[in-house]
């Protein structure tokens, strides 16, 4: 039989009710816990992560000599003007896994055995999933609702948070 009192001491936790600490805890235990993806995708793009889709990106890589079945939007008029080639411009497409988490709180988690409540064992959860994602640079964001209201947390990168104020 566990001792639930020296349980509860290690996870900083009275097994009711959350505290700041014990989510923060998770922030040193996150790099035992990984979220990578277990196979490798077919291609690669620019950004942290492979990826199967390809597509028009954002940030301008190069001009290159026009190919058939281009987009003839991308065409680099100024450059074609210069060399008297057409050319098309090609971008760089940034590939990022924003992570959500849905958490319930509705009160059916209110229930627990001798160590935590279902609704804290779903925050420490939450909480690993989180610290483990910010420190891959993913975006992290969130709904969690009970029978009241919900609360939508859009994804964000920890940068983007403090700069926004919501830190």
């Amino acid at each position: 039989m566990i001792n639930v009192q020296a349980q509860l001491q290690k996870l900083l936790s009275n097994g009711v009710s959350l505290s700041t600490g014990e989510l923060l805890r998770y922030q040193q235990l996150a790099k035992l816990f990984s979220i990578a993806p277990k196979r490798a995708p077919q291609a690669r793009l620019a950004g942290s992560y492979l990826t199967k889709h390809k597509g028009r990106g954002m940030e301008f890589d190069e001009a290159r000599h026009y190919q058939p079945g281009d987009d003839i939007r991308a065409i680099d008029w100024r450059v074609t003007a210069r060399t008297g080639k057409t050319h098309t411009k090609v971008y760089r497409e940034e590939r990022e896994r924003p992570v959500f988490i849905f958490c319930d709180y509705l009160p059916s988690m209110a229930f627990g055995t001798q160590l935590l409540t279902k609704s804290v064992q779903a925050a420490h959860v939450a909480s690993l999933i989180s610290w483990s994602a910010a420190a891959r640079g993913d975006k992290v964001g969130a709904l969690i609702f009970n029978q009241q209201q919900h609360k939508e947390i859009k994804p964000l990168t920890r940068k983007k948070r403090r700069t926004s104020g919501l830190s």
